[in-house]
């Protein structure tokens, strides 16, 4: 499960509390993303998000999530987390998408105290993440890769420049931009 919320929240640009809930007694299924709000074709998913921070009117957004090439493929983890799924928990549309060990609601602070404790064994500072990394690491990545400024508005579902706020510049990056000023 945790390699799918991190997969799927990195990939959709995902704030924490779009895909978690604050306590797993209060999981709405009009509200919360449940199995339903997963559909799969043949080369993407869509992800149906019923309610965001910038989806004002709460019309819902959907995210397409992408077949790739690559270990970490948001399309193949929520199909296989899917199938383990039925084998494992009871198995409704209206249930909660991410589900803890025992069949609850995904938590926010269960998932965030995860992340901190699997960054901790892989031995980077925890404390320097939170619920927002997946997001933050999505821009700063395609950031890095050069993907044009409109299509990372778009895909982390920005109404404003406010994404500029996410991607992260290396002190090295910083560097090289001052020694080009230089030249």
């Amino acid at each position: 499960m945790l390699h799918t919320a991190f997969t799927v929240a990195f990939y959709g640009f995902l704030r924490c509390g779009e895909f978690t809930i604050r306590k797993s007694k209060s999981f709405d299924c009009n509200n919360d993303l449940c199995i339903s709000d997963v559909l799969f074709y043949s080369h993407y998913v869509i992800l149906h998000l019923k309610q965001s921070k910038t989806d004002l009117f709460r019309i819902g957004v959907d995210i397409q999530l992408h077949k790739l090439n690559h270990d970490f493929c948001p399309f193949k983890a929520l199909h296989d987390y899917l199938i383990f799924r039925k084998t494992m928990f009871k198995f409704q549309n209206d249930s909660a998408l991410f589900i803890d060990g025992s069949g609850k609601a995904l938590e926010r602070e269960f998932f965030i105290n995860k992340l901190k404790h699997l960054l901790g064994i892989c031995e980077y500072n925890p404390h320097s993440f939170n619920g927002h990394s997946f997001r933050i690491g999505a821009a700063t990545t395609a950031g890095k890769s050069n993907i044009e400024d409109h299509l990372i508005k778009t895909l982390g579902r920005w109404n404003s420049n406010s994404y500029c706020r996410y991607i992260r510049t290396s002190k090295n990056v910083i560097k090289r931009a001052r020694q080009k000023l230089s030249s």
